[in-house]
């Protein structure tokens, strides 16, 4: 009975080696200033930072149009800062993600609310990183500047290396005033990241578990042929 239990628990630690996530947990991996809070001082109620800056908002780029820093406008998720992902037209930002471990599952968690001074009633926000992408929908309607609604989203992604690039775009590109028609986006906060067990991980160790329940069975049942037979 022992040998087989012994022999149960090798197989469990192997099939976790094998497929690159260990017993304990994976690596810790985080997101650099995912609540904004750290960048260019003195944004008021707002600064409008275009593309291509990767100073402005520590850790991450504006990559493509241009993103409203907000400071005082709005109420935001987490913190004091946050943005609005249109500025004068539909903005991307993104990080390189490092730490990763190839062929792990991550999620990653924001909230997410819309700015609230004109249309689209629905703001459409894409996040991608390694293949994966998912679209994601708040509605502004019964909500306002002190009353952001911001809720929580998560989008999960398999990592294809040591790094990844996280990025988030606004989808709003018409809707609001005539002078300014895609200035009034879906507004982003509290971005973080962890790992996540895959499922197949989880299947191949409880099938290594079951395999130490049946050594155990045949332990037991070797010992009590055995005290019958004496």
């Amino acid at each position: 009975m022992k040998k087989g239990f012994v022999a149960g628990v090798a197989f469990a630690a192997a099939l976790a080696a094998g497929i690159g996530v260990p017993l304990h947990g994976a690596h810790a991996v985080t997101i650099i200033n995912g609540s904004f809070e750290n960048g260019v001082a003195n944004i008021g109620d707002f600064k409008t930072i275009n593309a291509t800056d990767s100073t402005s908002i520590t850790g991450w780029t504006v990559s493509g149009g241009s993103v409203d820093y907000i400071g005082t406008y709005w109420t935001a998720a987490d913190g004091s800062r946050s943005l609005d992902m249109n500025g004068l037209s539909a903005g991307t930002i993104t990080q390189l993600v490092t730490g990763l471990t190839n062929g792990q599952q991550y999620k990653v968690t924001f909230d997410l609310a819309g700015n609230t001074d004109a249309g689209p009633t629905i703001k459409t926000l894409d996040v991608t990183a390694s293949a994966g992408s998912n679209a994601y929908a708040f509605s502004i309607a019964g909500h306002d500047r002190n009353n952001m609604g911001w809720v929580t989203e998560s989008f999960v992604f398999t990592a294809d290396g040591a790094s990844d690039l996280l990025s988030f775009s606004s989808a709003v590109f018409s809707g609001g005033t005539g002078d300014n028609p895609a200035a009034f986006g879906p507004a982003l906060d509290n971005v973080s990241i962890s790992a996540t067990p895959l499922p197949s991980t989880w299947l191949m160790l409880l099938s290594a578990f079951a395999g130490l329940g049946f050594f155990a069975y045949r332990g037991a049942q070797k010992g009590s042929t055995t005290f019958a037979a004496a």
